[in-house]
Parts: structure tokens; C-alpha cells; sequence
């Protein structure tokens, strides 16, 4: 009776400690990736010469777009009751 109960208390441990193992090596190495992405990102704005170029004013229609609408000129609006 308790050789049995042994086996499953000892496979149960092992399970449970693989299971933090696995926990903790996720929580560092979704880290690790992060650290990985922005290096690679690094390098690959360098080789392409995107590292270099600054960012530029906008210029041509999408400046006309984003600029605020001035209304100081507009006629004046009737109250309705």
C-alpha cells in the first residue's frame, strides 16, 4: 500500500518541480527575446542605413492636412432658442 502511494507522490513531485522549471525558464527567456528583437532591430537599421536618417519635416499635402483649421475670419453663428 504504501509502495504504491510512494511512486505516485514521488512522480507527482517531479512533475510539480518541472512545471516551476519550465515557469521560471518562460519568464527569462520572453526577456531574453526582447533583448534579442531590439538587437537585431539595431543591427538591421544600421546595415540599412536607417540608423542615419533622421526624421524629417512633413512636407506637401499631408502638411496642408495636418495643420489646424483657422476660424477667427468665419461669420458669426445665429442663437436658435
Amino acid at each position: 500500500m504504501t509502495r504504491p502511494l510512494l511512486y505516485v507522490l514521488s512522480a507527482a513531485l517531479v512533475c510539480a518541480s518541472t512545471g516551476y522549471a519550465l515557469a521560471a525558464d518562460s519568464a527569462s527567456s520572453a526577456t531574453s527575446q526582447q533583448q534579442v528583437r531590439a538587437h537585431v532591430e539595431a543591427q538591421r537599421d544600421q546595415l540599412s542605413g536607417a540608423a542615419q536618417l533622421g526624421t524629417s519635416a512633413q512636407a506637401g499635402a499631408s502638411t496642408l492636412l495636418d495643420t489646424p483649421v483657422d476660424t477667427d475670419d468665419a461669420p458669426s453663428q445665429a442663437q436658435r432658442p
